[in-house]
């Protein structure tokens, strides 16, 4: 069995991409492959040059959906980027053999462990695993918005069940892919909220240690060491670096972060989860700039101001 591990990134989410792709590959011992959907020009060039050589890359017209085409003319990037992610999963798993395992995985996961004790939950005839947003008590009034699923990390064995599902979701997303919860559409994760009614070999994770993430953090509490972390009695499996900033400050580029816009966490978390990725991203934009290639932080500080968070504990360096 072999699994086809699919992913897609522009450039302003490629130091994440590069840092998810070598944690998987640091991780993860099986068979394996992996195919990024370039969601920009430059992409490409970029993983020619610092990916590794058996990655495959794919751009939207080489794919040759022509609906997905289509689409890319007339949504603005963010809900194209929704649109693609089950459109690019739909073409993995129609191309794949028959029990090989297709996982689509956003970007902005790390992975501490390998994710095969995750999809070892498709076992007994599982066809699809997904995970719930576990949302904490404070932000259970996302999942109006946000859906009860995640699409970060959506698993698929290669089977009739499987391209039955992947298909209906390719074409629903092609039809309306939009944020718009009081009509019911939440992008591409609002369809998954039906998956439990209609797939009997769909797999909802049970391992607390996938899907751990800025919307479900504060349930628990942050143990082990930056390299294996603990969520309550949990190993870490991957984390989900969702509404992660990278910072310059006074035109030093990613050399500071803010662990998620929005949320505050404790200062564990913030040790064992969020500073050495930080430090990560920021090594590989300088190995990008090095190799040419331009990755923009998503905000900059003054200098006051940037001290001024840091003391606030609001904002952590990337050294």
């Amino acid at each position: 069995m072999t699994v086809h591990f699919c992913t897609l990134f522009d450039m302003r989410y490629a130091t994440r991409g590069l840092a998810m792709l070598e944690s998987l590959h640091a991780k993860f011992t099986g068979d394996m492959t992996v195919t990024i959907l370039a969601m920009d020009d430059r992409v490409p060039a970029l993983i020619q040059t610092m990916g590794r050589a058996e990655w495959k890359v794919l751009t939207v017209d080489r794919m040759g959906d022509v609906g997905l085409m289509e689409a890319r003319n007339t949504r603005p990037h963010r809900e194209f980027c929704w649109t693609c992610a089950p459109a690019f999963s739909a073409h993995v798993v129609n191309r794949s053999a028959d029990g090989d395992v297709v996982v689509y995985v956003d970007a902005d996961l790390f992975f501490f462990r390998s994710p095969q004790i995750l999809l070892d939950e498709l076992a007994d005839e599982g066809a699809i695993l997904i995970h719930e947003h576990r949302y904490s008590a404070d932000r259970l009034h996302y999942e109006p918005s946000s859906g009860r699923f995640n699409v970060g990390f959506v698993a698929f064995r290669v089977g009739d069940e499987a391209r039955t599902c992947v298909n209906r979701w390719r074409q629903q997303v092609l039809d309306k892919c939009v944020l718009d919860p009081e009509n019911g559409y939440c992008g591409d994760q609002g369809y998954l909220n039906e998956w439990p009614s209609l797939y009997p070999g769909l797999r909802i994770l049970k391992n607390l240690g996938g899907g751990v993430a800025p919307w479900n953090l504060v349930t628990y509490t942050v143990s082990g060491d930056a390299t294996q972390p603990v969520i309550d009695d949990a190993p870490v499996v991957f984390f989900h670096y969702h509404a992660f900033r990278t910072v310059s400050i006074a035109g030093l580029a990613h050399i500071a972060a803010i662990p998620a816009w929005g949320y505050d966490f404790s200062n564990a978390a913030k040790r064992l989860l969020f500073a050495d990725y930080a430090s990560r991203l920021r090594k590989i934009s300088y190995q990008a700039r090095k190799a040419g290639f331009m990755t923009a932080a998503d905000t900059s500080h003054p200098l006051r101001d940037a001290i001024r968070s840091w003391l606030g504990g609001n904002l952590i360096l990337a050294i």
